[in-house]
């Protein structure tokens, strides 16, 4: 983990504080708009892992989420709740798929169309692993690896599914850490829609803008990382501090925590990357 506080001081900070001061500026609108407004957002995520209790067990205990299977037919995949709401998927990985990472955060980004865009990707050289289908509880989604290998997953919202907005708003940031900005940012361009936005006169980090709003951001990964591209998923707490506290003492390790910032990024015990971000007052 050599080097990740201060690639962080360097880059992270600014782009997300950044993001934030634009979506302040954000107005009300009708359901459809919000749909169409988030597009290329964050609104959900999955973590597969290769030990579904101790996964359940450090989440539950650290964020005091509740849980509960989705149904018979589809037992090995549970829901986490954070106060009532939907707010993240578990469900077992493969541990012989990689052996490097027992836990990955996979988040999903909303898009307008699951299909054209996974074919799109496709084209793009990107890898479907998991081909678009049905999500039952929301709408349509797929799965893939660009490619330098960062796993995403994309989500269609359906808007006659009345279940979308029981979902959690906490997701709040992703941010790609890449071997390659510039090839990295071309691909999410091409395949998906994005604008780009140069952060600084290197031109190695970069804001992906859809919608008229900074979505996510693709930084340079460092040196002392395994070289394999990596999405790193935000979600808000209530309270940073004791979330951290909990993490620590039920087995997550604290990445990163600057001093009088409201964010960190921890690795749950089974070496999932997760970022938290202070939930701001109302």
């Amino acid at each position: 983990m050599k080097g990740f506080s201060q690639f962080f001081i360097a880059l992270l900070l600014p782009l997300f504080f950044y993001s934030h001061a634009l979506q302040a500026t954000h107005v009300e609108t009708t359901n459809q708009e919000i749909i169409k407004n988030q597009h290329g957002k964050l609104v959900w995520a999955d973590l597969y892992t290769g030990d579904v209790e101790a996964s359940l067990k450090f989440y539950q205990q650290t964020f005091d989420w509740t849980v509960k299977a989705f149904a018979k037919e589809q037992s090995k995949y549970h829901l986490l709740y954070d106060n009532g709401l939907a707010v993240a998927g578990v469900l077992e990985r493969d541990s012989n798929r990689n052996k490097t990472d027992k836990a990955l955060w996979v988040g999903s980004i909303d898009t307008d169309s699951v299909s054209s865009r996974s074919d799109r990707a496709a084209k793009n050289n990107a890898t479907i692993i998991l081909a678009p289908h049905d999500f039952t509880l929301y709408g349509k989604r797929s799965v893939l690896a660009d490619p330098q290998g960062g796993i995403i997953a994309l989500l269609e919202l359906d808007l006659t599914n009345k279940n979308h907005k029981k979902i959690s708003k906490k997701w709040d940031w992703a941010q790609l850490f890449s071997t390659n900005t510039r090839q990295a940012a071309m691909f999410y361009q091409d395949t998906f829609g994005y604008s780009l936005e140069a952060t600084n006169t290197n031109n190695d980090s970069y804001f992906l803008i859809q919608a008229e709003m900074v979505q996510a951001s693709i930084v340079k990964l460092p040196e002392s990382f395994e070289q394999r591209d990596r999405w790193v998923n935000f979600i808000e707490v209530n309270n940073l501090s004791t979330t951290l506290t909990k993490a620590k003492n039920n087995g997550a390790t604290v990445i990163y925590h600057p001093t009088d910032r409201g964010l960190a990024i921890i690795a749950d015990p089974n070496g999932a990357l997760l970022g938290l971000t202070q939930q701001e007052s109302e």
